[in-house]
């Protein structure tokens, strides 16, 4: 009876560790194919501009709401008015809270818009 119950065990483990896979199927004409290569410059530009590291986003996040609070304080300057808004007005609080970014998900979805077909198959997880 052990043995049938670690029989089980080992399978349902077997099944557990498995791993999903996407395969693009991609179609011929040439609409689809002018829709995915936009689909694959936006995912080149998402990879470029994701910011996953915290420090870095709030660097650049900060240095982005400096520069539009001194343009916002030149144009009042300029304007002879009075300057009325702080530089907390120009940070946005849920700018870094996005931790990850899913560029390949972002891609499939637009993928799927183009008309392509993406088919998830479960496969054995790599052994590390």
């Amino acid at each position: 009876m052990k043995q049938v119950v670690f029989a089980l065990m080992t399978c349902l483990l077997f099944f557990v560790s498995a791993c999903s896979e996407h395969r693009v199927i991609r179609e011929t004409n040439i609409e689809f194919e002018n829709c995915s290569q936009g689909c694959e410059i936006k995912q080149e530009k998402c990879q470029g501009s994701c910011r996953n590291n915290c420090m870095q986003c709030s660097a650049h996040a900060n240095q982005t709401s400096k520069l539009s609070y001194r343009q916002y304080q030149r144009e009042q300057v300029i304007r002879g008015g009075t300057i009325a808004r702080q530089l907390k007005s120009y940070r946005d609080p849920l700018q870094c809270r996005k931790t990850t970014c899913n560029c390949k998900a972002d891609y499939q979805v637009c993928i799927q818009a183009c008309g392509g077909k993406i088919h998830k198959e479960l496969r054995a997880a790599p052994v590390c």
